[in-house]
């Protein structure tokens, strides 16, 4: 009998390796790998050489627990590549998850920030601190870039291109972009790595050998995601912006204005990254959405 916890290690390295998948995509799969796993053990079925129907019933009892649609569709989705690698490895003849079909998902627009949102959040961090310059500049480098909050927090020194307008964002599958900056981005960083950057390392236990991240906390480490969305939100909130605001928001906001003020859907996918231009055609709904809104309360005859 084939071993389950070494076929599922060999997989998780798979994706690593070979894949490029990310450290937290990868989490993500084990995670997802070892809830089917479970499964198969209270149901008493083998979890590598399992059936079609065996595996409509793993499926029957996750939305039988009332999991999100998304959630199972996911966890479909990590079992057909799971499947894949095994029938790729010869450990199986089929792969038996290829026929099952995905959840219907509902469509939900991504949530953006009014430009005035944008322009309180921006100007709520206290410019007379160090780390209040770091999240002005943070700040402005995710609106400017649309970038995600992995990219931003892996940002290093050596990826700001300021004499050229640019920076480098290393995105997921090691799909790298240069994004363009807006001189008010270059000069934020320029302010925050000039006057408050090398304050920050000075704190740092490592000293000189501090993290070369863009960003450091207080302490000179470099800004994790979650101290990124914490950051996001503690100035939404000075801003007096008391619903939810992440960096997605910002990222959402990017891709909305840029198409709303005349960018093609092309070009707004190449600096977002997207691997497909349907991913990127969402925007387009959302701005016909904004335009239906703003006809229903200025139209004398709605």
């Amino acid at each position: 009998m084939t071993d389950f916890a070494f076929v599922r290690d060999s997989f998780i390295e798979f994706l690593l390796r070979v894949q490029n998948k990310s450290e937290k995509t990868a989490r993500s799969y084990q995670s997802d790998i070892d809830i089917y796993n479970e499964w198969a053990l209270r149901a008493k079925v083998d979890p590598i050489h399992i059936e079609y129907r065996q595996l409509r019933r793993f499926l029957a009892e996750q939305s039988a627990a009332q999991y999100a649609r998304s959630t199972i569709a996911r966890r479909l989705a990590c079992l057909r590549s799971f499947f894949s690698y095994l029938e790729q490895e010869g450990i199986i003849d089929g792969n038996p998850a290829l026929l099952l079909q995905s959840p219907k998902l509902e469509k939900t627009l991504p949530s953006t920030l009014s430009e005035d949102e944008v322009e309180r959040i921006l100007d709520a961090p206290d410019m007379k601190t160090d780390d209040g310059l770091r999240d002005s500049a943070l700040l402005e480098l995710l609106y400017a870039s649309g970038g995600r909050v992995s990219e931003i927090a892996g940002l290093s020194l050596s990826d700001l291109k300021l004499d050229q307008n640019i920076a480098l964002l290393r995105g997921k599958g090691g799909k790298d972009r240069y994004v363009p900056l807006h001189y008010l981005a270059i000069d934020k960083l320029q302010n925050y790595l000039t006057s408050a950057r090398p304050c920050l390392v000075a704190k740092s236990k490592k000293g000189v050998n501090a993290s070369d991240a863009v960003f450091l906390s207080t302490r000179g480490n470099a800004l994790s995601d979650d101290a990124i969305r914490r950051i996001v939100k503690q100035n939404a909130l000075r801003a007096g912006i008391s619903r939810p605001v992440t960096p997605h928001n910002f990222r959402h906001s990017f891709a909305t204005d840029l198409l709303n003020n005349g960018a093609d859907l092309r070009s707004i996918q190449e600096l977002l990254g997207h691997a497909n231009l349907s991913t990127t055609q969402i925007y387009t709904h959302l701005s016909s959405a904004r335009l239906k809104a703003i006809h229903k309360q200025a139209h004398p005859r709605t």
